[in-house]
């Protein structure tokens, strides 16, 4: 089978995510085959695509570290690689050492076989200080992009050594890899999610959560009372102190531009709570005095009604904070943030981190929607008419 090793160099926004609308594919670099620029610089670069697809055609197998990624950045600009044959060393040695360490790197694999390591100058010299991918010097990245390119390969001949080693495992590899081409095209389609609608009730609830903390203010009268802070809830609760620091009037200035305004000093103070409920044996925190307020404990305290009544809210709050920030609140910020088409979610899909082998999602985490949430989630297909 004709391999052919593959490796890009992108612009970073965050980590060079390829579905912001910031960043752009610089380089393309086919081992053996040359280095291609895309938008590194302003000269047209379809030729480079062509030449790019026509050498991809030529081969049967595609290699790479974390190939999802460069797969997910030629695909963008429109290269064919499905028929293809996919082989990610990240992936093979995840599985070639049991599943133990996620995500391991280049280096991290190389040094497992003896081999040399990454050259740190892009890295250390110019992304570390700020400096963009299409700002760093021409020999100075290409350098950087075929040396990776010989280190994957070396990793990859390596790896089939080992294959030959650990026959049992083959037929598992191949369908790991050829299973990451599905999980590349369901992450690059992404999803489409009802912004708007989830503005809207990211609102709604946000007033919602603020009648609740005005309803819990009547129990303790605390203005900076955190109902998210486990010291605070547990003080509540179960009695306690709540430490805090205070502006208080220190005196007036007698000169400088501040002359005859008051000074202000910050002084440390404690708040000290009344037991509402005795909490369950062996609920303690490592934090002395503290127990513990997680939604299994509070559902099975049993006290006054006073006592009935602040965990009835906040236990209610919890549920409406986490819709809040995770879901209707947290996703417009995550697409804004990650600078993704509005509308759009594209999370992770990982193959190298459960030690089970089971597959995992992130940024966000796909597979652990609220079940409120789901109805944002949009189809792409109307239904037939």
């Amino acid at each position: 089978m004709k391999h052919l090793t593959l490796d890009v160099e992108t612009t970073i926004q965050n980590k060079g995510n390829p579905f912001s609308r910031l960043n752009k594919l610089c380089l393309i670099g086919l081992k053996d085959n040359g280095i291609y620029d895309i938008e590194y610089t302003e000269h047209p670069y379809r030729d480079d695509l062509d030449h790019v697809q026509s050498v991809i055609n030529n081969h049967d197998m595609l290699v790479g570290f974390n190939i999802k990624f460069d797969l997910h950045w030629i695909r963008k600009y429109g290269i064919d690689f499905q028929e293809k044959r996919i082989w990610d060393c990240q992936l093979v040695h995840f599985m070639l050492t049991g599943q133990s360490k996620p995500y391991p790197s280049l280096n991290q694999v190389c040094e497992h076989y003896g081999l040399e390591t990454k050259l740190d100058i892009v890295k250390e010299e110019y992304w570390k200080n700020g400096i963009d991918t299409n700002e760093i010097p021409r020999d100075i990245l290409e350098e950087y992009l075929q040396k990776d390119l010989d280190l994957t390969e070396q990793v990859y001949l390596k790896q089939l050594e080992d294959l030959e080693a650990n026959s049992h495992l083959k037929r598992l590899i191949s369908l790991h890899n050829q299973d990451l081409l599905v999980l590349e095209e369901m992450e690059f389609n992404g999803v489409l999610y009802d912004q708007d609608k989830s503005e809207i009730l990211g609102n709604e609830l946000e007033e919602q959560i603020a009648k609740l903390d005005q309803r819990l203010y009547s129990y303790h009268n605390f203005p900076s009372f955190n109902a998210s802070s486990v010291d605070h809830v547990s003080a509540l609760l179960y009695g306690g102190t709540i430490k805090y620091r205070e502006q208080e009037p220190d005196g007036i200035f007698k000169s400088g531009q501040k002359k005859g305004e008051v000074r202000m000093r910050w002084r440390d103070k404690e708040l000290e709570l009344p037991r509402l409920v005795k909490p369950l044996k062996g609920s303690e925190l490592e934090k002395e005095g503290l127990y513990s307020t997680d939604e299994q404990t509070l559902r099975s305290l049993a006290g006054s009604k006073k006592a009935s009544e602040v965990i009835k809210i906040i236990l209610t709050r919890a549920v409406l904070e986490k819709r809040m920030t995770a879901y209707y609140k947290g996703l417009v910020n995550l697409i804004t943030e990650q600078n993704w088409e509005r509308g759009h979610i594209y999370g992770q899909l990982n193959q190298c981190v459960a030690r089970t082998g089971r597959l995992s999602s992130s940024k966000p985490n796909l597979q652990n929607f609220d079940s409120e949430i789901k109805g944002l989630l949009l189809s792409r297909y109307k239904e037939a008419v």
